[in-house]
């Protein structure tokens, strides 16, 4: 036999109850709801946390421009800040990923330098949903 689809739809349309067309009405309530939720502002960037080897991390302010210079495993990284971006100028890597990665300004980046062994984060003075965690 052959259907006609648009009648089986239109059939199937009709014979939904009032709880189902009210679950459908609520599902595409709640899914732009949830996404708009987790793609909030993270807030403004405070400060960044340089991190190197096991090292505790240092604190450094957003503010204002300056260069930082630390001393990996390889060598020196230079992590330059400016109008409230972060990114690092040079790095003694052979692939040079983290220098690629150019300016960073959203709470919760973060720009790491594997072989030299340095990170850098971007923090906020409030917390906010990480969807990594376990």
């Amino acid at each position: 036999m052959i259907y006609d689809l648009r009648l089986l739809t239109l059939n199937a349309m009709i014979k939904m109850k009032v709880g189902d067309w009210l679950i459908l009405f609520l599902s595409l309530l709640l899914v732009p709801l949830s996404w708009s939720m987790t793609q909030s502002d993270s807030g403004a960037v405070a400060a960044i946390e340089v991190t190197v080897g096991n090292q505790p991390p240092v604190v450094y302010s957003i503010k204002g421009r300056q260069q930082i210079t630390v001393t990996g495993e390889l060598g020196n990284s230079v992590i330059e800040i400016r109008d409230g971006k972060v990114r690092i100028i040079s790095s003694p890597g052979k692939r040079q990923l983290c220098v690629l990665s150019g300016w960073h300004q959203q709470s919760g980046d973060n720009i790491v330098c594997l072989p030299n062994k340095v990170g850098v984060s971007l923090i906020s003075n409030r917390e906010q949903f990480d969807g990594i965690n376990f």
